[in-house]
């Protein structure tokens, strides 16, 4: 088993390697995290349905909505998903359109569409492998759209408390385009991992994540997290953007969790480009 994990994890290195120098990057919306109990951790979640088999998660469901950039003529999303395990299976689906402000003049409201799944498998009681294809398309104007097919590829793994994950992210060819040329996506090398720590009521966690992507630009991200007796949560992180797609912000949000029914919030701050984005879901867990 150990041995087909080192062969997957050494196959996305190779891919990492193999990967031209990239000069831009389209559709960087497929790099967003549009779940706010992780954009409040500084956007730590490792993406994709690779940790699913060993979460204990056997269905969860959920509706988010994001205004994101709300100061720069920003964009509204709106995202819906299910994920669920069988055995050692787990499986993904989710759904993002975006609408941002109307051009003037135009009379067209610029838009975007994600639409992923993932499959994912248990190749040991604490390891996994996870694939999640994803398909993007924006629309700029209305002669002009991008659109594109994806994958994330990630090894995770759960022992006790600790769990870990590595993989490429946004891995697919380029967009082309006839008036301004060739495109690459913003394809990234993703490492992260969290710690569960629990005492009498109160359970902490910390995560961290870094992405390297293609272009040859860092990003990294560091969240807390704090639950009082499994009912309300109180969250907060920063996101290192640099020259990557993801600018720098600072965030925090709030966790409620009666019975199975949940409800995420988070807010971003000090930043100049993110400063008063915010997201809200209500979702489901069993």
């Amino acid at each position: 088993m150990k041995k087909i994990s080192l062969t997957i994890l050494s196959g996305i290195i190779c891919l990492t390697a193999s990967a031209q120098e990239l000069v831009s990057e389209a559709l960087p919306f497929m790099q967003m995290d549009f779940n706010p109990s992780s954009v409040a951790m500084g956007s730590t979640r490792i993406p994709g349905a690779a940790i699913l088999p060993l979460s204990g998660t056997k269905l969860a469901a959920g509706v988010a909505y994001e205004s994101y950039m709300p100061d720069f003529g920003g964009t509204q999303y709106v995202s819906g998903g299910v994920a669920g395990t069988y055995g050692r299976f787990g499986a993904s689906l989710g759904f993002t359109r975006g609408t941002g402000d109307e051009i003037t003049g135009e009379r067209f409201t610029p838009s975007e569409i994600l639409v992923n799944a993932g499959v994912s498998y248990a190749i040991s009681p604490v390891i996994a492998a996870g694939v999640n294809v994803k398909y993007a398309k924006e629309q700029l104007l209305s002669n002009y759209s991008n659109n594109a097919v994806a994958a994330d590829l990630f090894v995770a793994g759960k022992v006790d408390a600790l769990d870990f994950a590595a993989g490429v992210t946004s891995l697919g060819g380029q967009v082309e385009s006839e008036s301004t040329g060739k495109f690459n996506l913003p394809s990234a090398v993703t490492l992260g991992c969290g710690y569960l720590y629990e005492f009498d009521k109160i359970s902490l966690a910390a995560r961290v994540k870094g992405d390297y992507y293609f272009s040859g630009n860092l990003a990294a991200g560091l969240g807390v997290e704090g639950w009082y007796e499994g009912l309300v949560a109180v969250r907060a992180g920063y996101h290192y953007g640099g020259d990557s797609i993801i600018p720098d912000f600072a965030s925090i949000g709030l966790g409620v969790r009666l019975g199975e029914f949940t409800l995420d919030a988070a807010y971003l701050f000090a930043s100049e480009v993110l400063q008063n984005s915010f997201s809200i879901c209500a979702g489901v867990r069993f």
